[in-house]
């Protein structure tokens, strides 16, 4: 048995630089190598045969309708199998989908009962239907309780999707909890990674704490495989249990076997089981170290491009350790395999670069094949967030074909069709619809959005409409005495999708030459020579970097506090102007509503969803969900704006509102209320069960300043500076009693909005928006703001006013400084194409 590093000086050692993304060192390690022949000659293992238990969960969630059938004849066919080749095998079979929803089909049942001819047990494989969301760990958790000491036991977990029932959190949680448990006993655990929606992440740290490995399988033929490997490891003699400690000089070590294609890694002991006495392996011991020491071992040769590093990769990965997986990746210098996979965040990329990474490791003459350079190979390629300000600045000389981007364009919400359900949730469709104008082809390069707290970003097509009547397709030129002559529609097409290129490429045609240099002297566009005013030219993005990786993401103190106030300020001016228009009267704004207009004449038809019940959508598998990370802001008192009460709720909560001549009291007041007529405002006696919060606090003076009751500068200054001195004026007039015109009024306060909201905008896109598309395009927090990671609970033990929703009480939550991030999950819904 090896005990220290002293001890391995006859066997290789070498050492290598963890790099970042940006080529920047981060951390030394020194790499020790122990076979797995020397334990064996020690401990004199020999295999033994031992009673097998088989144990198969498979999902029967509704995202499983389509697979369900298929699924059901691959088990048949693999205990068809299994009965010829090992007739003592028993077999156990669990079948899950919502909490409390889970079905034993059958335990512990010798596998030639099972294969009877019309026995019980195959009908119950047949019986199997689909429902329900997903609660994986009620299944492993019944899978433990059928451990039996004396017998080895394979369990072969199948899923498709992400474990989120009752909720995401919980149930990770549990699920490790329960491997951490299965890990003291004799058993492994392999689990299956069913389709590309399969949480694969999840599903590799499982079965890497329980001595297993995760496959990733998109076909039935691949889940019998799959399951098949799991069985037949149980049908043949197995060398005993390896334990092997971690010595205290060490950090971490990963056990590999090329000849069984099983790695697994820990920050601790390690549990080997299901070898054959054959099997080759070896042992690594990864040491962290400073510098100074690293450089002092002359004598031991670097190896970036090294088998260690390259499982030093695929072991975090298993382990969920998706920033050191990729500093690893990146640090061995393999140019084919960083640029192919550095960027990987969803579970599609992240089983590509799981694969990649098996290549490398089991077939190491594929490497021979790849580009191998001197560095760490940084993507100085133009970043997507670079690229759509370049779009922005010249979208008017730039065309977009539009037919090729709606043809390679993957919806990632559900589809919604104009109209709304009745009673008895029969869709009725607006008596109004829309005509394009244009051909359809080519359209202006749009305008781009920024999700506030995704790794999002949105392109906006604007085309000209003409309304008309849905059953006669009369056009609507007029309402109330305005035309209608300049309509337009509004779609928005995903290019990144919660840190994931969702659009490949752009073709776009230039009207300008000197706009056509600027996209080709940043290497936009490949295959472009010279220009020609009527050449399609492709934009492709799959190369491209979502976000800078040198970029300074530091700069986020204050930004918190700042962006508060511009959302209460736009709140509250919002709040005025939400039935006014300062171009048209009252009558003439319903008259546009009745024709799905607003004041600024956008069109507002009011859609549905395709289905009238989720729950049968979900069953029949016409929709399915995923797991989307929400970054948020916040500080130790507020935990993000959402927590901020709206303008006219406030008003309600704190303050009265009294007609100034008559002295009576208005009920429910709205500040739309309050423009055309003299009011005063007063503070409301609060009752005993009003609870003060900091929201309150954050709000209550800019509220006091603005109307009139109080001078302290939470709102004047901040409008000053943004240029909305004319408001100021205004209100100043009305905090001395002068009477305002209601027009003049209603134009400042719009000036005023469109300031507020340009401020908040460039903040966002300045210091907020990089740094959530940093975290959403990486799944890392950078470096350099040296966050404390806190749970829910550790951080409301810290903070006992924050409040935490459903979904918040399952993310993470950092505090850098004043500020705190919170990175929680969500489950989103999609259509199934």
């Amino acid at each position: 048995m090896v005990k220290n590093a002293a001890e391995l000086t006859s066997v290789p050692t070498t050492k290598f630089v963890l790099y970042n993304l940006a080529g920047e060192p981060k951390a030394y390690y020194r790499v020790d190598r122990q076979p797995l022949s020397q334990k064996q000659e020690n401990s004199n293992t020999e295999a033994v045969e031992a009673i097998a238990h088989s144990i198969i969960a498979i999902d029967r969630s509704g995202s499983m309708y389509h697979d369900i059938n298929p699924l059901k004849e691959t088990l048949i066919k693999l205990l068809t199998l299994e009965e010829y080749t090992h007739s003592q095998l028993l077999v156990t079979l669990i079948s899950y989908s919502s909490q409390g929803n889970l079905i034993s089909h059958f335990q512990r049942v010798p596998i030639q009962e099972v294969m009877k001819l019309n026995s019980s047990y195959l009908q119950e494989i047949q019986n199997i239907r689909v429902s329900g969301a997903t609660c994986i760990s009620q299944a492993l958790q019944l899978a433990t309780e059928l451990v039996q000491p004396d017998e080895l036991t394979g369990i072969a977990l199948h899923s498709d999707g992400y474990a989120n029932h009752p909720n995401v959190r919980s149930e990770v949680e549990t699920l490790e909890q329960i491997c951490q448990n299965l890990n003291q006993s004799n058993v492994f655990l392999n689990t299956i990674a069913y389709s590309a929606s399969s949480d694969f992440k999840l599903l590799s740290r499982l079965a890497n704490l329980v001595s297993g490995t995760c496959v990733q399988a998109g076909t039935v033929k691949q889940v019998y495989d799959a399951l098949y490997n799991t069985s037949k490891i149980l049908g043949e003699a197995i060398a005993e249990a390896i334990e092997e400690p971690l010595f205290k000089e060490y950090d971490y070590q990963i056990f590999l076997s090329h000849s069984a294609h099983k790695l697994n890694g820990n920050a601790g002991k390690l549990k080997i089981l299901g070898l054959k006495p054959d099997d080759d392996g070896i042992f690594y011991k990864y040491q962290k170290l400073t510098q100074t020491e690293f450089e002092q071992l002359t004598d031991i040769p670097l190896a970036q491009t090294d088998e260690s590093v390259f499982a030093f990769a695929k072991a975090q990965l298993i382990d969920g350790n998706l920033n050191q997986a990729k500093y690893a990746l990146v640090s061995t210098f393999d140019a084919t395999l960083s640029q192919g996979h550095s960027k990987a965040i969803t579970n599609s990329q992240l089983v590509e670069l799981s694969q990649a990474l098996d290549q490398a490791i089991y077939e190491p003459q594929s490497l021979t094949e790849h580009q191998i350079i001197s560095e760490v190979p940084v993507n100085k390629n133009l970043p997507i967030l670079e690229l759509i300000q370049l779009f922005e600045t010249h979208k008017d000389q730039i065309i977009l074909n539009l037919k090729h981007l709606q043809d390679h364009y993957q919806r990632r919400g559900v589809k919604r069709v104009p109209g709304k359900r009745d009673d008895d949730g029969n869709l009725v469709k607006p008596w109004l619809t829309t005509e394009y104008l244009d051909g359809g082809e080519y359209v202006q390069m749009g305008s781009f959005d920024i999700n506030r707290n995704t790794a999002t970003i949105n392109l906006l097509i604007t085309r000209p409409v003409k309304l008309v009547k849905a059953d006669d397709e009369t056009p609507i030129t007029e309402v109330a005495g305005i035309l209608l002559n300049d309509l337009k529609s509004y779609n928005n097409y995903t290019l990144v999708g919660d840190g994931q290129l969702n659009v490949e490429s752009l073709k776009v045609k230039f009207s300008n030459r000197k706009v056509f240099k600027v996209f080709k002297e940043q290497n936009l566009l490949s295959n472009a020579d010279s220009f020609d005013g009527n050449t399609e030219y492709e934009i492709d993005l799959t190369p491209l970097p979502i976000v800078p990786m040198a970029a300074d993401y530091t700069q986020v103190q204050g930004i918190f506090s700042r962006s508060a106030i511009l959302r209460v300020l736009s709140s509250l001016f919002s709040a005025h102007l939400k039935e006014v228009s300062d171009t048209y009267t009252a009558d003439q704004v319903a008259a546009l509503k009745e024709h799905y207009l607003s004041k600024s004449l956008y069109l507002n038809f009011p859609t549905t969803t395709e289905y009238s019940d989720l729950e049968e959508a979900l069953n029949t598998g016409k929709v399915d969900s995923r797991v989307s990370y929400k970054i948020e802001l916040g500080n130790c008192e507020i935990l993000n704006l959402g927590q901020l009460h709206s303008a006219n709720k406030f008003l309600d909560r704190f303050y009265e509102v009294y007609e100034q001549e008559t002295g009576d009291k208005l009920d429910k007041p709205t500040f739309d209320q309050t423009l055309d007529r003299a009011v005063i405002f007063g503070h409301k006696t609060l009752s005993k069960r009003t609870k003060v919060t900091k929201v309150d606090d954050l709000m209550k003076p800019i509220f006091d300043e603005f109307l009139g009751l109080e001078k302290n500068g939470s709102m004047t200054d901040i409008l000053n500076q943004l240029g909305a001195s004319d408001l100021v004026g205004l209100l100043e007039k009305k905090w001395q009693g002068e009477t305002v015109d209601t027009e003049q009024f209603v134009e400042a306060l719009s000036g005023g909005l469109a300031k507020v909201n340009q401020a908040l905008e460039t903040l966002y896109r300045d210091k907020v928006s990089p740094l959530v598309f940093y975290i959403g395009a990486t799944g890392l927090i950078p470096d350099e703001l040296d966050a404390v990671a806190y749970t829910a609970d550790e951080l409301a033990a810290k903070s006992g006013d924050l409040k935490f929703s459903k979904s918040e009480k399952e993310g993470m939550f950092f505090e850098v400084g004043d500020l705190i991030l919170s990175v929680y999950p969500k489950t989103e819904y999609y259509s199934v194409s």
